[in-house]
């Protein structure tokens, strides 16, 4: 019997840029790349199948049920389309080469087994804007995302998004992602969480990032994880995570971070957030404010924590509405390769600060007279004498402009345990 041939007449789109992917630029709602590469089971990345290989746009009875085009739930294949509309997987074991950009849209899930092994073209990612990504890596056979270039080199692709209405269950285990970074289209890190609303819904475990041209993880407003444990940082040139403050409260245990730092960006704390005890510093790369108009969040920081503020940085605790600050044993200091005097603002406690707690840390290189501040702690509108449910004990005070503790007062009695180091502990020196 003649074999049936199925031809497929495609238009050819050209789609450029995670923003084209997000908004749609196709009239069927995505872009076909007529030059992707489809490897089936038993193949091999050029499509081959026991010496026959089905030409650009034509799909074949014996390959039909393995082209995610013609709606197969499963494959060792890449999804043709650049838009993935139906839930598809990834069969375990396969290696293959994502030649194109993918779009996870909504209600689509792609799968991916363990032991898969895909190989990113220049400058491309994967984008779930309203899907759900699962990858289920194992121990033994991990899911790895590599570069398809034949001298790897950091920042030969971009790396994988999520955006506000991404699935609850997505769920990354045992990847290993490298090569990541790319600057195209906008990209920042290996894994990117942006414009989300509501948090909770991305469990990342037992996974390595290395080889990066930038993050790891970048991650704004709301975009706590459902889990965060036992991940591997490792030579990524601009560090670890550069995530919320919230964001860094999700983190959980068993992380190895290779001596790469930590970056939260701007934030404000409107929930009771904890950052984990890390053993490498945590750069504050703008101010935070913590605060709540519906109740008193807390931020506590790990004991033994080193916080390195930018310039001019303050954390701003109680301003308008109830907030603290929980902090024990924490060194905070200069994120300046060449720290001086006066290189942050530092910590301002208002009349709201109820329940904050600094105690037994280090405060250096503070003072620079923004936002005005005159000292490490700044008692703003309110006297020592005058705060209630705030502690403030043990600290020392060093290298730093004014003094340690600015009261209008310029009384401290109720705080009389802290001392400075070359400059007074408390005072009211503008």
């Amino acid at each position: 019997m003649r074999a049936l041939t199925l031809t497929i007449v495609a238009s050819l789109f050209t789609l450029t840029g995670c923003d084209l992917l997000k908004h749609g630029s196709s009239a069927d709602g995505g872009a076909t790349t007529a030059n992707s590469t489809t490897t089936t089971s038993g193949g091999n990345a050029n499509g081959n199948n026991g010496g026959s290989t089905a030409p650009t746009g034509v799909a074949t009875a014996d390959n039909a049920k393995n082209d995610p085009a013609n709606g197969a739930t499963s494959a060792c294949a890449w999804p043709q389309d650049n838009g993935l509309e139906k839930n598809f997987t990834i069969t375990k074991g396969c290696n293959i080469t994502a030649k194109h950009n993918l779009d996870i849209r909504e209600g689509a899930t792609l799968t991916i087994e363990q032991g898969v092994k895909i190989a990113f073209d220049t400058d491309t990612y994967v984008w779930v804007r309203y899907g759900k990504l699962v990858i289920q890596g194992t121990a033994d056979a991990p899911v790895t995302f590599t570069s398809s270039n034949t001298s790897p080199a950091p920042g030969d692709w971009v790396g994988i998004g999520f955006e506000d209405k991404t699935g609850s269950g997505t769920t990354i285990d045992h990847l290993i992602m490298e090569y990541t970074g790319s600057k195209s289209s906008g990209g920042h890190g290996a894994v990117e969480l942006e414009d989300m609303r509501t948090g909770g819904r991305i469990s990342i475990t037992n996974s390595t990032f290395k080889n990066g041209a930038q993050f790891g993880i970048v991650a704004g407003d709301n975009a706590t994880f459902a889990k965060f444990e036992n991940n591997t940082f490792k030579d990524l040139k601009s560090g670890a995570m550069n995530v919320k403050a919230e964001v860094l409260g999700s983190v959980g245990h068993g992380n190895a971070w290779n001596g790469l730092a930590i970056h939260v960006k701007p934030s404000d704390v409107d929930q009771t957030t904890t950052w984990p005890a890390v053993d490498v510093p945590i750069f504050v790369d703008g101010d935070i404010n913590i605060h709540s108009d519906s109740s008193v969040p807390a931020l506590t920081i790990a004991d033994k924590s080193i916080v390195k503020m930018t310039s001019n940085a303050m954390i701003n605790v109680g301003e308008s509405n109830p907030g603290a600050l929980v902090a024990k044993n924490v060194t905070f200091t200069s994120s300046s390769p060449s720290p001086s005097e006066g290189d942050w603002s530092g910590v301002f406690l208002h009349p709201k600060s109820s329940g904050s707690t600094i105690d037994n840390c280090i405060f250096e290189y503070f003072g620079s007279g923004s936002h005005g501040a005159h000292g490490a702690i700044t008692l703003e509108d309110v006297n020592a004498k005058d705060l209630h449910g705030i502690t403030v004990t043990n600290n020392t005070f060093r290298k730093g402009k004014w003094q340690g503790i600015y009261t209008d007062d310029g009384d401290c009695k109720t705080m009389s345990s802290n001392k400075g180091d070359g400059i007074p502990a408390c005072g009211k020196n503008r």
